[in-house]
């Protein structure tokens, strides 16, 4: 079945190839569309006798008046899946149309093919976003999965993974990036949809971990190809579906716990930090202010970066832009001044903690600062 608004873009391209008026009419004869807007919604009999026939049918002076609704020209089917769904009128001369009245009923056909296959997609694509927001709800209705999942013909295995990928700009296609993650994973493995305007979400399925990160990997990529800014996130192994909403809140937590300059946040690498941050700051305070004295609390950042290269001297040098010597010696310091041996693993390990808590503190009293002013 052709609807008015097929049948008005087919008018509105098919009028710039012939410069002549082009009227579309469903399968019941009736004009639906056409470049003279006082034409629509009568019956075209010419186009009803095309429907009975199967075949092209040309209105001339003679004939006209035995068709009612016709003016000279030709009229054309229009097929989709070998059944005739409407037909196009070409309002003029039929010999100076000649062999253009086929090159219009061909690109007709191939517009309302493209106009179907645009929809089938997009609903595919809403089915696939009602899933995705029911495998989020903590109480799923595992019914209405799988009845939507039969829909697309798709299956969902464990393991899972689930993605988060936050986008800075929407200067881009939604469904074409949609399209690209699904080849690079594989439709068969992967649901993938928009949870809001910047924030993508990608639920694989039936692969490994390794696999996975392989292919988010991929996805990075493809990003800075196509040049738009982004930040990924993914969980660790979600051995149920009932898991998937705590894969989503990790993703969240690797997304808001590490640095913007960080584009792809495996949730096993922050992990330990967000253990640490559910502690309540109230058992955590004696612990904070034992570790950080006054002297170490300047020295934050080198131990952060310390830290982060894995006690390697000569790569936190690097990243800190100092000598190795220099980063020797204010270890040395921080040793002598605090107690606390930063190459020692135990000693270290403490001190981490310290800082991740006293992060958590300060960011906790910042927007309590913030709510106050406002």
């Amino acid at each position: 079945m052709i609807t008015r608004e097929i049948g008005e873009m087919i008018v509105k391209e098919a009028s710039k190839v012939l410069k002549l008026n082009i009227n579309i009419m469903n399968d019941k004869g009736i004009i639906i569309a056409s470049g003279d807007p006082s034409r629509i919604n009568y019956i075209h009999e010419g186009a009803l006798k095309v429907v009975q026939t199967n075949l092209p049918v040309e209105i001339t002076e003679n004939n006209k008046k035995m068709l009612r609704g016709t003016l000279t020209g030709i009229n054309l089917p229009i097929y989709f899946q070998d059944n005739i769904i409407g037909v196009i009128g070409i309002t003029g001369d039929p010999e100076e149309i000649g062999n253009r009245g086929i090159l219009v009923q061909m690109m007709t056909e191939l517009m309302v093919k493209q106009a179907y296959m645009t929809s089938q997609s997009e609903w595919r694509q809403r089915t696939k976003d009602m899933i995705i927001e029911e495998l989020l709800m903590e109480n799923q209705n595992n019914e209405r999965i799988d009845r939507r999942l039969s829909l697309l013909d798709l299956k969902m295995e464990a393991p899972f993974i689930i993605c988060l990928i936050e986008i800075g700009d929407s200067s881009f296609s939604r469904s074409l990036l949609i399209k690209r993650i699904e080849e690079i994973i594989g439709e068969q493995n992967v649901i993938a949809g928009f949870i809001n305007i910047n924030k993508l979400i990608i639920i694989s399925t039936a692969l490994t971990y390794d696999k996975v990160t392989f292919k988010l990997n991929e996805i990075v990529k493809e990003f800075k190809i196509q040049k738009i800014q982004m930040r990924l996130a993914y969980s660790t192994i979600v051995q149920n579906i009932q898991g998937i909403p705590n894969g989503y809140k990790e993703c969240e937590i690797a997304l808001e716990m590490s640095d913007s300059e960080h584009k792809i946040i495996p949730y096993v690498d922050v992990e330990a930090k967000a253990l640490v941050n559910q502690i309540d700051s109230r058992f955590s305070k004696p612990f904070r202010d034992r570790i950080l004295q006054k002297n170490l609390k300047s020295y934050v950042e080198t131990l952060q970066v310390f830290f982060d290269c894995s006690l390697n001297i000569k790569d936190a040098a690097e990243k800190l832009y100092i000598h190795r010597n220099t980063l020797i010696y204010r270890l040395n310091k921080i040793k002598q001044e605090s107690g606390y041996d930063p190459q020692n693993f135990h000693d270290a390990f403490a001190i981490q903690l310290a800082i991740w808590m006293n992060n958590k503190y300060e960011k906790e009293h910042l927007s309590v600062d913030k709510k106050s002013l406002t």
